[in-house]
């Protein structure tokens, strides 16, 4: 999903998790009575727009004056500190030319020494780490075959240092909710810290000041509506079109038909949104926008910059893409005075009422400590992630996120912080991917952003779909699933282009059961009816 998305890359992750190739003692019974971490919710800022019991984020217009310190003492005295986590930003500069890197350094009191691996190429990084005999100190996990078998015997399991009130000793970690620490639990244990994200999971980002300028709603009430809308803001004369990669278009109108969000669970049986009639009408609206010419050519490139993109005005709607990522369009775009970013609802197909939104898993990936003996050693690592997720606004929070003031960032008027051109550099050190607070709405420089997205959150939360296998865990998902959905989505390439007709879709989703969805089906639908 881009820089920050959001998506999570665990989803399919057990909390509470049986059976499907894993260890003998990951069961449903062991994993159900594991105590999690008691939570204890930071207060030491307000904020101007509360977060709500629906998982709308806690919003901030300004940046607060008052910036506590969350950690008194730095976490290490000289110590080595290594890890591994994945980038979505070119590779910065290194500690010995990067006074970020050796600012960061000094507040945690370690030589953090940590491998960036691009994000695309993260998978086979994480494979042949795994399958070397030095792994780094702390490590950002990946659903994988016999993940919990792997945990078992690969990691350090860390309920005496987090369950129950043993966390307090971290308080910036007691600060992730419990329903994120569920996505950690294997083998009757804990086994990493999750990395947190909001329930919204996506935003559906629109190019404001094209819709405006095509005299066309931000809000297209339904299918019908969409499709005039993207006509209006198709110019191919003009190299413009209303909508960028195809599946991000796939997953918006999967939303408008009310597909499930992954799997639907009816007592206990698990549907999954392939083989629903919602799904197929989601394709042949797909296809009946791909006809329309509202799509951009380029749209089923697997290279599509779909991002620099809608930049540029080249694409009117990034139909799906990660909350987080609003940051990110914001700075890029700071140099064009005419850019105004919008999000735009989705409502039912045929109209007259808020489709229900997609809501996410609540974490984005875990991070796991590599097996050792020496308790100084584990609690070292946890000290450096308490660090690490420092609240918004705290002390440790603005060097972490803006880095030094007058190098990484300048303040305004109103105490706000914003990166320079060398910040945005210095500080893509992935860090957040180590640890992380849970996150709230902020955009430095532009109050107005808090109450844009906190009302859109308030909107799309109000009504929602959430994925029933979120918290468990299938062998087969984890060493299947990636070509599975490879083979739906190449067939489905071929239907919305017409080289192949709607009726291979059927076809698809049969030879999608019979290699492995009906596994998968199998080995989740155990767990439901025995948590």
């Amino acid at each position: 999903m881009g820089a920050g998305g959001g998506a999570a890359a665990f989803l399919g992750i057990s909390g509470c998790s049986s059976g499907g190739g894993g260890s003998q003692s990951n069961s449903v019974e062991s994993n159900t009575k594991v105590t999690l971490p008691t939570y204890a919710a930071y207060g030491g800022i307000t904020p101007d727009l509360p977060a709500t019991a629906e998982g709308v984020d806690p919003a901030f217009r300004h940046f607060p004056k008052e910036r506590p310190k969350s950690v008194p003492d730095k976490p290490g005295n000289g110590e080595t500190v290594t890890g591994m986590a994945n980038i979505f930003l070119p590779v910065p500069p290194g500690a010995g030319s990067n006074s970020y890197w050796a600012g960061l350094n000094d507040r945690l009191g370690v030589d953090l020494k940590l491998q960036m691996v691009p994000a695309a190429d993260y998978e086979q990084k994480f494979a042949t780490t795994i399958a070397g005999n030095e792994l780094p100190d702390v490590l950002q996990m990946r659903p994988v075959a016999n993940l919990p078998a792997l945990l078992d015997k690969r990691f350090t399991r860390l309920d005496e240092y987090l369950a129950g009130d043993a966390i307090k000793k971290y308080p910036n970690l007691a600060n992730i909710p419990t329903r994120t620490w569920k996505s950690a639990v294997y083998n009757g244990g804990i086994y990493g810290v999750p990395i947190p994200r909001g329930a919204v999971q996506l935003y559906s980002f629109i190019r404001q000041d094209l819709f405006e300028a095509a005299g066309v709603s931000p809000e297209p009430k339904s299918f019908a509506e969409l499709t005039d809308a993207a006509k209006a803001l198709t110019d191919p004369k003009s190299r413009r079109w209303a909508f960028g990669a195809w599946n991000q278009v796939r997953d918006f109108l999967q939303m408008m038909n009310k597909a499930p969000n992954g799997w639907r669970e009816e007592g206990g049986k698990l549907t999954h949104q392939y083989e629903t009639p919602e799904y197929k009408q989601g394709i042949a609206d797909l296809t009946q926008l791909w006809n329309a010419g509202v799509i951009h050519p380029d749209s089923f490139s697997d290279q599509i910059p779909f991002k620099n993109l809608f930049n540029a005005g080249t694409i009117a709607i990034n139909a799906i893409d990660g909350y987080l990522g609003w940051n990110q369009y914001i700075q890029t775009a700071a140099g064009n005075p005419k850019f105004k970013l919008g999000l735009m609802p989705a409502y039912t197909r045929e109209g007259g009422e808020l489709a229900p939104w997609w809501q996410g898993g609540g974490i984005y990936s875990i991070t796991a400590l590599k097996k050792q003996t020496d308790p100084k050693k584990i609690e070292l690592v946890l000290r450096v992630l308490n660090w690490l997720a420092a609240p918004f606004g705290t002390d440790e929070y603005v060097y972490r996120v803006f880095g030094k003031e007058g190098v990484d960032h300048t303040v305004n008027a109103d105490g706000d912080p914003t990166l320079t051109q060398a910040g945005q550099t210095n500080t893509a050190i992935p860090i957040r991917y180590l640890a992380d607070a849970p996150a709230v709405v902020y955009q430095p420089g532009r109050p107005q952003d808090a109450d844009v997205q906190h009302a859109y959150q308030t909107k799309v939360l109000a009504k929602t779909s959430v994925n029933p296998t979120v918290g468990l865990f299938s062998n087969t998902s984890a060493t299947k699933n990636a070509v599975l959905d490879k083979a739906i989505s190449d067939g489905v390439k071929d239907i919305v282009q017409g080289r192949k007709p709607m009726s291979t879709l059927d076809d698809l989703v049969r030879t999608w059961r019979n290699t492995g969805g009906d596994a998968m089906r199998k080995e989740y639908e155990t767990q439901l009816q025995t948590r």
